[in-house]
């Protein structure tokens, strides 16, 4: 159903958006700000690592 790639992704962006809600909670912020941080730091998550994934190497 999943791939590897596919599932490891996922969790990345899971993990880190769960970080960013917890810091940007513990800095202080409001419920919605820590959800919009969190929210963004997955979605630049799932941006960034399937590039950082592919198995086709530039080099």
């Amino acid at each position: 159903m999943f791939t590897v790639p596919v599932l490891l992704s996922l969790t990345i962006a899971t993990v880190v958006a769960a970080i960013a809600c917890a810091l940007a909670l513990a800095a202080g912020a409001s419920w919605p700000t820590a959800l919009l941080s969190a929210g963004a730091g997955g979605l630049a998550t799932l941006a960034a690592l399937p590039r950082l994934l592919d198995p086709r190497d530039p080099d």
